[in-house]
């Protein structure tokens, strides 16, 4: 399969004009302007498929939810509304999700998983996901729960299991040890939530023992200078999720610093309950504002990094830089075309920004996972009822 476009941006290298992607046993063979498509987008770019580092697919029918609440209590009523609901109730959001994700051109999650749904339904749909189940401390003994659940998890080729302890403030330091220590000993990946809001008051040195290149911390939006220098030491990666921290009140993450400090850095939607919706487009474009807001700087945070954020940088951040995030030869083939045609970026000036600025996920044609099409915008749309079943539910609550 060849797909070809007016522009591909393999970010890699170089944007290329004309160009387009070969695709031989679900990778990528070749990305060149002179080869001759099967199918060309005229006023598209084709680009990798989008890496939403942090997702809760679970909670997709819970937006908006509290709002207005500070952290706490909103905390507290998403336990209220979670409740009520089953396995099924949770699936049902899953599966909701993977549409969304795919059909906004995500080709990749890293999910943390309450109840143990989200692989089934990544694995039904043909999303790639790790999917770190979340751990707690009122669980009783969270390591011991967790080997079972690890090993009821599904095997398959898209999905990677991980583990996530909750945060510093669900979590004890001798459980965080103990999961941590769990995931190393099978050679899984860890998440974690970190330096999110006003509940997280434990110093960050206290976790400085299970903190590594394996353990991704989410949102660090009051990481101070200490703290980056810390992460940075310890070579920890981390994920920004601008919506869900400015929605909550919580702030936003000091980007730049981050940045400048090198560590890797994807970017994350969260869960519709604290960023109304999993568009990876939303959540760039918000990263660029609340950046240079903060700074107040215009080149606090530039179109191409961002995007460098939300594919190849966010690959690397989540560990799987080596096989997705980028078009190159030999790394899987995970791809989304868009159409910009609708946008006032026609003709182009620069596709990057382009994309940045136009994309949306009505905007998104095809997305293909592993060299198979996942999404097309011809394919008719996804079953959300039982979704909205599921969100009357907890409205009853």
């Amino acid at each position: 399969m060849i797909l070809g476009a007016d522009w591909v941006l393999p970010m890699d290298g170089p944007p290329v004009r004309d160009g387009a992607v070969r695709i031989e046993g679900g990778v990528v063979a070749e990305v060149s302007d002179r080869l001759q498509p099967d199918r060309h987008f005229a006023d598209a770019v084709i680009l990798p498929g989008l890496v939403n580092a942090h997702t809760h697919l679970e909670y997709g029918s819970m937006s908006a939810m509290g709002d207005g609440l500070p952290f706490s209590p909103w905390i507290e009523q998403l336990i209220l509304r979670k409740s009520g609901l089953v396995r099924d109730d949770y699936l049902a959001q899953s599966h909701a999700g993977v549409h969304a994700c795919l059909a906004g051109g995500v080709t990749t999650i890293a999910d943390c998983s309450y109840a143990d749904t989200v692989a089934e339904a990544a694995i039904a749909q043909g999303l790639r996901a790790i999917v770190y189940l979340e751990a707690f401390s009122d669980q009783g003994d969270p390591a011991g729960l967790m080997a079972g659940r690890l090993d009821a998890l599904p095997s398959h080729p898209l999905i990677t299991p991980g583990i996530s302890p909750h945060a510093p403030y669900t979590v004890t330091t001798e459980h965080y040890q103990q999961l941590v220590a769990l995931a190393r000993a099978r050679g899984i990946p860890v998440a974690t939530h970190l330096l999110e809001s006003e509940r997280d008051i434990q110093p960050l040195a206290d976790l400085a023992g299970v903190l590594g290149p394996d353990t991704v911390a989410i949102h660090l939006v009051r990481a101070d200078s200490d703290a980056i220098s810390l992460l940075a030491g310890l070579g920890v990666p981390a994920v920004h999720c601008p919506r869900s921290n400015a929605l909550l009140g919580c702030g936003t993450a000091p980007v730049p610093e981050l940045l400048d400090a090198g560590l890797a850095l994807g970017l994350g939607t969260d869960s519709p309950a604290s960023a109304l919706t999993f568009d990876m487009w939303d959540e760039m474009r918000a990263a660029i504002l609340l950046a240079r807001a903060r700074a107040q700087r215009p080149d606090a945070l530039s179109a191409e990094r961002v995007l460098r954020m939300a594919t190849v940088d966010g690959a690397r951040a989540i560990g799987l830089g080596d096989s997705i995030g980028s078009l190159a030869p030999h790394k899987r083939a995970d791809l989304t075309v868009l159409d910009l045609s609708a946008t006032p970026f026609l003709p182009w000036e620069d596709p990057i920004t382009a994309a940045v600025y136009g994309g949306t996920p009505d905007r998104v044609l095809l997305t293909i996972v592993d060299g198979q099409i996942r999404f097309n915008r011809d394919g008719g749309a996804a079953d959300t009822e039982p979704a909205r079943r599921v969100r009357a539910k907890m409205l009853d609550r």
